[in-house]
């Protein structure tokens, strides 16, 4: 699999703080077609190893003679290539939403920087940027050192996890129902009554034909179509009922749906769809 996706893609990057990590993918290119049962990289590469491969897995990489070990570095690479890529500081040339991100900028953004940055009210001086997030930041753990200490940080603590200081901050209690969502539920159902989950799904895909969306994954399909709608339609009634009550799929309800379900007969009247839609529609 890495051969292709090393010809394919395209890997570039701007930074130079990230150049171990195009090096790293330089090796693996180089031994992209070596074969697999070559175990290590040979001694006379120069393997990247500091922003590559994390101290806690190093010995997973080099074995005793120092030695490294192909297959585990290049997991290494791929893991740090794919944070590199999602934090946009290596970006996929060609590519729509890892492209570079020098192409974001508007194009006259040299030209008229000055307006940009005073546009997001934004220091162009990077030095004063960044000593004002260290001041805001300092501030922040400051109070939180305080509420700690005087017990008012609402439950928050500090506790450890796996050996290393953990931040525990209890779960929010459930609020107040607003005033007046309950007048609302009632007037809504005196008025219109309780939809049918089953006439919702029904009638939207009679208005959308949102079930011709979607098709199968193999080369062709052997179901007829007003067969898979219903099919389609039970399907989604049962997943929104599993999600709406928490619980597990109960087959009884699903049952009865299917029954009258069961009348469909694939005509255009949203009569004949799937049953009758509900007298409140």
């Amino acid at each position: 699999m890495l051969p292709p996706l090393l010809n394919t893609l395209g890997i570039k990057c701007n930074n130079t703080a990230y150049r171990p990590v195009m090096d790293a993918m330089k090796l693996l290119k180089k031994y992209a077609h070596v074969d697999g049962k070559t175990r290590f990289y040979d001694a006379g590469d120069e393997v990247p190893m500091d922003g590559v491969v994390r101290k806690d897995w190093r010995e997973a990489v080099v074995d005793d003679k120092g030695k490294v070990e192909r297959i585990p570095y290049e997991l290494c690479v791929l893991v740090v290539l794919r944070d590199a890529v999602r934090r946009r500081e290596i970006y996929v040339e060609g590519a729509a939403r890892w492209r570079n991100p020098e192409d974001d900028l508007p194009g006259d953004f040299e030209a008229t920087r000055a307006v940009h940055y005073a546009a997001i009210r934004q220091p162009l001086n990077p030095r004063a940027f960044i000593a004002d997030l260290m001041q805001r930041m300092t501030a922040g753990l400051d109070r939180l050192s305080a509420a700690l200490a005087d017990g008012s940080a609402g439950g928050v603590k500090v506790t450890t996890r796996k050996g290393e200081p953990w931040i525990n901050v209890p779960k929010l209690e459930p609020l107040a129902e607003p005033t007046g969502l309950q007048a609302l539920k009632d007037e809504a159902t005196r008025r219109w009554g309780v939809l049918d989950l089953l006439d919702v799904l029904k009638n939207a895909d009679f208005l959308t034909s949102f079930t011709d969306e979607f098709s199968s994954v193999a080369a062709y399909e052997r179901i007829e179509r007003d067969v898979l709608q219903r099919r389609l339609l039970l399907a989604l009634f049962a997943l929104a009922r599993t999600w709406a009550s928490g619980r597990s799929w109960r087959p009884a309800s699903t049952a009865r749906a299917r029954q009258r379900c069961g009348t469909c007969a694939g005509t255009s009247s949203p009569s004949t769809t799937c049953g009758p839609p509900s007298p409140g529609w």
